[in-house]
């Protein structure tokens, strides 16, 4: 067995390739994943194969081993597919947008190609990482003499591949290409040079954007991730969302269900014995009990509750779908329920903040006692 790299390399917009020199340029994702059932290593474009990542953007763990005969499947990994592949002229592991590349030193034959990964469904969630964060997904890649065979599924365990399985198994096969386009396409090698050198520097000009929002500071891959009213509420409050990342996910997630407790305790309805098991269950991590499994149940329950606050039941006839400062209060429940704790608390928080208004006591000026925040 041989070791090509076993370090971490740069992705964008969740992809790394493995490029052969002679293989023509393919089209779209249709071209590299057409006609499989596996939705994390296109195989189906000759000498190319187009690898998927969970993390949106920054740095994964990768390991790429080159074997004499298939090696044994490890079954810790989360995520592992197979495929053929087979090389046109020198094969390399190459990072998107012509960045760092490295040989693989594959024989001009047939092999079976190996991907694993682990932790994808986090990194999707984290969507990019820092250069001073831990590393989030990490991925082997095995190569081994092996006659063409179909690509299959190994194992699958998360959401995120899931997904990529699904949708590929919609797309049709490519096209085969054209002999007589070779020299175009070669000719057109350098203009796809040129069009990720252009997009690396539009990359950089949207961090550069984003830096300018935060006072000149690009914000942890957790906090761009947020996105919505929870996002215009940071960037409003930049002081205490800067307290929130602080305090980290264990106390935000406690943190998003006291919002939700307050808010409920503030519209008079915390205390019913069927809507306190729900917070409990926020607070406990747990899954919510009904009615508050289904948003509309909730409602429901409550447009037909004689204990409710009168100064609340007019805006309960009013539909779910209808916008009001009940139905933005017992949106925290569900918004402290985000699977990324910084998400959670700030988007309880915009709800609160909508249902209650910026200047009132809660919920900012509560938090902002509470983490010392002037």
């Amino acid at each position: 067995m041989r070791t090509v790299l076993d370090d971490e390399v740069d992705v964008s917009y969740s992809q790394i390739y493995v490029k052969s020199e002679d293989a023509s340029p393919f089209g779209d994702m249709g071209d590299m994943f057409g006609g499989q059932c596996n939705g994390l290593c296109g195989a189906a474009w000759q000498g190319t194969l187009w690898l998927v990542t969970g993390l949106f953007y920054g740095r994964v763990g990768f390991r790429v081993e080159v074997h004499d005969e298939r090696p044994d499947v490890d079954e810790g990994w989360e995520e592992i597919v197979e495929a053929p592949y087979r090389p046109v002229g020198s094969a390399s592991l190459v990072e998107w947008g012509g960045g760092n590349s490295w040989d693989l030193g594959l024989a001009d034959t047939d092999y079976r190609v190996r991907y694993s990964a682990s932790g994808m469904d986090r990194a999707a969630d984290a969507h990019s990482r820092g250069d001073d964060e831990p590393m989030i997904d990490r991925y082997l890649l095995q190569f081994w003499p092996c006659p063409p065979e179909p690509d299959r599924v190994v194992k699958q365990t998360s959401p995120a591949a899931a997904y990529w399985h699904k949708h590929v198994r919609t797309l049709p096969p490519p096209a085969l290409s054209d002999p007589d386009e070779e020299v175009r396409w070669k000719a057109e090698l350098d203009s796809w040079g040129e069009l990720g050198k252009r997009i690396a520097a539009e990359m950089a000009a949207e961090e550069a954007a984003e830096a300018a929002l935060w006072d000149g500071a690009l914000p942890s891959p957790a906090l761009m991730g947020v996105r919505g009213e929870a996002r215009d509420l940071a960037l409003a409050e930049q002081e205490l969302t800067r307290a929130l990342v602080a305090v980290g996910p264990d106390r935000q997630r406690r943190i998003a269900g006291w919002v939700a407790r307050r808010a409920y305790q503030e519209i008079g309805i915390a205390e019913l014995d069927w809507v306190a098991p729900a917070l409990d269950a926020v607070e406990a991590g747990e899954a919510l009990p009904p009615p508050f499994d289904l948003v509309g149940g909730a409602w429901k329950r409550l447009q037909s509750e004689p204990r409710v606050p009168p100064r609340i039941a007019p805006m309960l006839r009013a539909g779910v779908d209808q916008d009001s400062p009940v139905r933005r209060a017992v949106g925290t429940l569900y918004a402290a329920l985000l699977r990324t704790p910084l998400h959670a608390v700030l988007a309880a928080l915009a709800e609160a903040v909508q249902a209650f208004g910026a200047d009132a006591r809660f919920p900012l000026a509560e938090l902002k006692e509470q983490l010392g925040v002037d």
